[in-house]
């Protein structure tokens, strides 16, 4: 087509050319009749060309109309996207059955765990920050706790009006049990302020054996060893190789006693219990701090000590699925 155009513009060229010729040869070259022709051809050819280049453009901006094996290819392209979303969706179900078991399973393990555990993440909360010891003898208003406690909506721990966050050994060592059974229980899926059914009369007997305070010898159960198997919760240790870390123990002195956790025990070069370290609050370390003592009965001056090994008593809260009825 371009060749037809090209001698169209060549044609048009050289009939101008030919005007400027003088009139007469101008004249005889229109006159010719083969030359007229040969314009004509040429002129309808190019016209042609025109229209079926126009008609060409046209047909490729129609809207295109897919074949049977592309509207296939459509389908089975839809198909596996559906799939997909399939898939995806029973990845999301089984996930979440997963998550549903590993729950289950979680509370499972928590109803199974005896309460040392727990008691020892408890206790690193406090670290850091300044705990000082006060004991006195205003129980209307202090008990020797950090904040106050509340059992079933009922508030059985006062803490320091003065907001010190002072504390003594049996208000420290109470409030890191209820603390650990909270936290235990909420693992559980059991409500947080129910602990083997006690109620409130029974969290504040509880309590007040723990603190040793209800007028018996603590060979009787008036201290918080007795307190746990009083209420089902869980046992005394006897022996002091079966104690572990976080039990709560209470020990006397030739002139005083102490509560605390219970963190490993002390031994000399032939494997003799001589000691131990534990975890509370006391005078010496003027607030909340690890400390050491030795048994008063040691032979080793080295290992001498003050605590009675025979005033002794180990606490241990053992798992809910092994509590027992009081």
């Amino acid at each position: 087509m371009s060749i037809f155009v090209e001698k169209l513009f060549l044609l048009i060229y050289y009939y101008k050319k030919v005007k400027l010729m003088d009139k007469e040869a101008s004249f005889i070259i229109m006159k010719n009749k083969t030359f007229r022709i040969i314009v004509l051809l040429i002129i309808l050819i190019a016209g042609a060309a025109c229209i079926v280049i126009g008609q060409t453009l046209l047909n490729s901006n129609k809207t295109y109309k897919p074949s049977e094996n592309d509207l296939k290819n459509e389908s089975t392209s839809k198909n596996a996207d559906n799939s997909s979303q399939n898939l995806n969706l029973e990845e999301k179900l089984s996930q979440t059955a997963n998550a549903n078991i590993s729950q289950n399973e979680m509370k499972a393990i928590a109803q199974n765990s005896e309460l040392n555990s727990y008691v020892l993440k408890v206790i690193q909360v406090y670290k850091g920050e300044k705990y000082p010891y006060l004991l006195n003898n205003d129980y209307n208003h202090y008990n020797g706790v950090t904040e106050n406690i509340a059992y079933k909506g009922s508030t059985i721990a006062k803490a320091n009006p003065d907001g010190s966050k002072s504390s003594h050994c049996v208000g420290l060592t109470f409030e890191v049990f209820f603390k650990a059974m909270k936290e235990r229980n909420k693992e559980a899926g059991l409500a947080i302020d129910n602990f083997n059914n006690m109620s409130i009369d029974n969290m504040k007997d509880f309590m007040i054996t723990w603190f040793a305070a209800q007028g018996k010898p603590k060979l009787e159960g008036d201290q918080l060893a007795g307190a746990i198997v009083k209420y089902g919760l869980g046992t005394q240790i006897k022996k002091l190789e079966d104690a572990k870390a976080g039990d709560f123990i209470d020990f006397s002195r030739a002139k005083s006693g102490h509560t605390a956790v219970f963190i490993n025990w002390i031994k000399d070069d032939r494997g003799n219990i001589v000691g131990f370290k534990y975890w509370s609050t006391q005078e010496s370390t003027n607030g909340i701090a690890y400390k050491v003592e030795y048994f008063s009965d040691n032979i080793n001056e080295n290992f001498k000590g003050a605590v009675n090994r025979n005033q002794l008593y180990i606490g241990r809260v053992g798992a809910i699925i092994n509590y027992k009825s009081f």
